[in-house]
């Protein structure tokens, strides 16, 4: 039997979900909630296998979500549903840990064929999904000219990238990823050796051409 939690904001979509996963053998559905921060007060001891995640939520981002699930229980899984396409948010939620990242138009049987993916090992995308993830990786790294020093940057320097290209101070990023802030200067400071950049701006600048 697989456990399985929702989190999910619209009410109509996160019944829809709830009764079709919890009358499909083989699943169990241990609860369903409305926000990041009501799973983490309901989530104690359970094992859970899989996590259907909406992006856009009230509160702390599914993105968030997905950092702090993986943090906890690196075992489990976690399934994006959302409607943004971005690549920015698409590459947040992979950096993240997120193993999928389905579109809420995609049917239930696809939704239940990727989780099923998922928890063999593998991973999910709708196939818009999956195009602007391939176009991104496909591309040359054009920062200062040089890909072997962009290759070098872990995922989790990348996330931090992508919140200090929106804007994000180290305070708010070290919240959103659960760290502490000396945490997040550290990261930066790396950052800023392996591309040989000097200042916040300039980062961002060539990130956003990097994109």
């Amino acid at each position: 039997m697989r456990n399985m939690a929702v989190i999910e904001d619209n009410t109509g979509i996160r019944k829809t979900l709830s009764d079709f996963f919890g009358a499909e053998p083989g699943f169990s559905i241990l609860f369903s909630c409305n926000s990041f921060e009501e799973f983490r007060d309901r989530w104690s001891d359970e094992r859970l296998d899989i996590v259907l995640c909406d992006i856009g939520l009230p509160g702390k981002s599914g993105i968030e979500a997905a950092w702090y699930i993986k943090d906890r229980s690196p075992h489990t899984q976690v399934m994006m549903l959302t409607v943004f396409e971005e690549k920015e948010k698409i590459f947040q939620s992979l950096c993240a840990g997120a193993s999928g990242y389905l579109l809420k138009s995609a049917p239930l049987a696809d939704i239940r064929s990727g989780i099923i993916d998922i928890l063999d090992g593998g991973a999910a995308m709708s196939p818009k999904i999956a195009k602007q993830v391939i176009g991104f990786f496909s591309r040359s790294p054009r920062m200062t000219g040089n890909a072997e020093a962009a290759s070098k940057l872990t995922s989790r320097e990348i996330e931090i990238l992508s919140f200090l290209e929106a804007g994000c101070p180290n305070r708010e990023i070290a919240e959103k990823m659960f760290v502490s802030v000396d945490t997040v200067k550290y990261h930066i400071k790396n950052i800023y050796l392996k591309l040989h950049v000097g200042s916040r701006a300039e980062l961002i600048a060539r990130y956003r051409n990097h994109l």
